[in-house]
């Protein structure tokens, strides 16, 4: 029935120019790992970032953070909020003692699994959306989305010496790069030139006399 006029949100209206610049002014509210939270018209917000917003305009990119010079989370007092980068925050967080460790490191509460999802909601979601919903800080998700961590692991894949044997013969019988590829399930004929090349230097290799000579050839 109050709907976009409900106490959580004439809270954050009658102190959107809060005076007071000494002490914290606390959200009265539900909480979310401390951070003050309230639903208004038919969204879920964090009440610090909303009263930053009102106080000093839109974030100035998608990672910035709702940041507290006081370090109290449940703080929205809009003297005490500013604008930081992810790191600043970061380094303000460690000062005032209030930056949660895992035992693990960043890495121990995020999985690769759930790297990968939010990777692939950058865009979709808001950063303190996500920062929610998994349960850690918002800087965490900044740094999954521009791969400072949880990045995608490089995958090797191998060449066995049953591909290099179907290259070989390929050449042999005068299939061009592109026809030997499709051999080979995965590969490209960019890729199949460049081990052809690999395998004939090191066919060289082993027909030299010095190899020879090693193995007791000469």
């Amino acid at each position: 029935m109050n709907k976009g006029d409900g106490m959580t949100i004439q809270f954050i209206r009658q102190h959107e120019l809060y005076p007071h610049k000494e002490w914290c002014l606390i959200w009265p509210f539900s909480k979310s790992r401390g951070y003050g939270t309230f639903r208004y018209l038919g969204k879920t917000y964090y009440a610090h970032r909303f009263m930053c917003e009102l106080a000093h305009g839109h974030a100035p990119s998608d990672i910035h953070e709702a940041a507290h010079s006081c370090g109290d989370a449940g703080c929205v007092n809009p003297n005490h909020l500013s604008w930081k980068t992810p790191s600043a925050n970061g380094l303000d967080c460690r000062k005032h003692g209030t930056h949660v460790r895992s035992r693990l490191g960043s890495g121990g509460k995020i999985t690769p699994e759930q790297a990968e999802t939010i990777r692939s909601l950058k865009g979709v979601k808001k950063l303190w959306e996500l920062a929610d919903e998994y349960g850690v800080s918002e800087s965490t998700i900044s740094n999954i989305w521009v791969g400072k961590t949880h990045y995608r692991p490089r995958i090797i894949n191998h060449w066995k010496p049953a591909e290099d044997a179907t290259i070989q013969n390929g050449f042999s019988l005068g299939l061009s790069c592109a026809k030997i590829a499709e051999q080979l399930s995965g590969r490209t004929a960019s890729s199949v030139a460049g081990r052809a090349k690999r395998i004939k230097a090191r066919l060289a290799r082993s027909d030299s006399p010095a190899v020879r000579a090693s193995e007791g050839e000469a």
